[in-house]
């Protein structure tokens, strides 16, 4: 009876066990490249989350006063600057992405991406009649984006999806992105106990 193996039995042998070997590694080596895919859209996400949510929830209480037809302005009228429907929203915020002054921001969707736009307020542009210059700074936060939209909360609890001349209570942001639904539902904090009484009492002191 046999005991021992063969020279052509044992090379069989290494070379199944090499396969085997190289089987596993590669194995081993695609599952640590998807977790660390998936690790980076977590953190990107995480980073996009809270950058949107540094700058609404600082939006200002930003008021101005309405001009005539000849641009005159018309005595003890005016609004919160802030104009938002489904897919835009622009507005006054005291902590920017790019700057540390108070900033014309605009967020859009648009073209499968979540856009932020940011210019200082008091840089190059009309600060009574806020609107972006050339000078802007864009930045992409979500890419690859299957929906993306906007809806607000109003001061008297109702949802909608579009609002202007007044500042909401909250923000929601509707995304959905690789098959999953994300919603990020942010509350505006700044001059929260602001009233519409007292910044006209201080507008009509000048």
């Amino acid at each position: 009876m046999r005991k021992a193996f063969t020279l052509v039995e044992m090379l069989v042998g290494v070379v199944l066990l090499t396969l085997l070997i190289g089987v596993a590694l590669f194995s081993f080596r695609l599952q640590l490249i998807t977790i660390h895919k998936t690790k980076l859209s977590s953190i990107n996400s995480a980073i996009s989350y809270t950058q949107l949510r540094s700058v609404i929830t600082s939006m200002k209480y930003y008021a101005l006063q309405e001009y005539d037809i000849v641009k005159r302005v018309i005595p003890h009228s005016w609004y919160y600057f802030f104009d938002a429907d489904a897919k835009k929203m622009k507005f006054i915020t005291i902590n920017p992405l790019f700057s540390n002054v108070d900033s014309l921001v605009c967020l859009t969707c648009k073209d499968k991406q979540l856009m932020y736009e940011e210019e200082p307020l008091y840089a190059n542009m009309n600060f009574l009649q806020p609107d972006f210059s050339e000078e802007k700074k864009v930045l992409t936060l979500m890419k690859n984006l299957e929906k993306c939209s906007f809806s607000y909360k109003t001061r008297d609890e109702k949802q909608v999806t579009s609002l202007k001349n007044d500042l909401p209570r909250a923000v929601q942001i509707n995304i959905e992105q690789n098959n999953k639904k994300y919603t990020f539902y942010i509350k505006v904090q700044t001059d929260a106990n602001t009233t519409k009484a007292s910044i006209e009492e201080n507008l009509y002191d000048y």
